[in-house]
């Protein structure tokens, strides 16, 4: 129930650029956003969104945030968004420690963690506690860097998260399109257990 409300508040309070595709009325997809759970315990709040920023850390130049940010206490709970399997659990200078899952066309990262509860090639379920929120890697405090990709295009997790609120609301659900307006290197760029084999 708890769960529920926060994507409802999310949803209320969500002011991220972009739109969703059409409306999809197939009962699969509905399914997919009925069946997913929301991946952080002790969630407050959206620290940075996706897309263009300025530097976290001082520098003058903007980039491209390839995910959401959602700072909470390091030791919070990590959770599968979906059913799936991680295809990697290692570290990397800008994500710290992170996991990768894969859940069909979809692939999750949850980066910056202090701990982790799952093993390389381990299934998960939607909702299974994966790993702990750190500040791992390049990060200014801890809190769970989140990046969704769908057939291999980055996508926003807030539309994401609108699309299960809405489903779990009983509301018209949409189709959720991989961002249009993302810079081919931020595209490509991908932590290791991202990069296709």
């Amino acid at each position: 129930m708890l769960r529920r409300w926060l994507l409802c508040a999310v949803l209320a309070a969500s002011t991220a650029a972009g739109a969703l595709a059409s409306e999809n009325s197939d009962r699969a997809q509905l399914a997919l956003w009925r069946q997913v759970s929301f991946p952080l315990d002790n969630f407050t709040r959206i620290s940075s969104h996706f897309g263009w920023r300025g530097s976290p850390t001082g520098g003058r130049r903007g980039e491209f945030h390839s995910g959401l940010d959602m700072p909470a206490p390091t030791g919070s709970y990590i959770r599968a968004w979906a059913d799936g399997q991680v295809s990697d659990l290692s570290y990397d200078s800008r994500c710290g420690w992170h996991i990768v899952v894969v859940s069909g066309d979809w692939k999750s990262v949850f980066c910056h963690l202090s701990g982790v509860a799952v093993q390389q090639g381990q299934n998960v379920q939607a909702g299974q506690i994966v790993a702990a929120v750190g500040s791992t890697g390049r990060s200014t405090g801890p809190h769970l860097h989140w990046t969704l990709r769908y057939q291999g295009k980055l996508v926003n997790p807030e539309l994401v998260i609108q699309a299960m609120a809405l489903a779990w609301q009983g509301g018209a659900v949409p189709t959720v399109a991989p961002a249009a307006d993302v810079p081919v290197e931020a595209q490509q760029d991908a932590v290791p257990g991202e990069q296709e084999p």
